[in-house]
């Protein structure tokens, strides 16, 4: 089980209003840089490819899979954190 983030630590992960990388959401979602690689190799998670390992992923792409993810996957997607996913959305209280 993953611990929940604080706000300081939000804080101090820097994310771009629209536009996320892998490994952003990977540290903010405290999952292995692979597991989201793997989401986008597979189709799952929509991403732009900005060069050979680079991808940027649109807050709206992340939205669509938080909320329907594959039902392959969907018991890992409903354990993260809901804090996490809502600061990714921008859904700041």
């Amino acid at each position: 089980m993953h611990t929940k983030w604080t706000e300081q630590e939000l804080k101090i992960i820097e994310v771009k209003a629209e536009i996320y990388t892998i490994k952003q959401i990977a540290q903010v979602l405290r999952l292995n840089l692979s597991t989201v690689t793997r989401w986008v190799k597979r189709g799952w998670l929509k991403a732009t490819r900005r060069s050979a390992k680079h991808y940027q992923i649109r807050r709206w792409h992340l939205k669509q899979f938080l909320e329907h993810p594959p039902q392959s996957i969907k018991k890992r997607i409903t354990s993260l954190d809901p804090e996490a996913i809502n600061y990714l959305l921008g859904r700041r209280a």
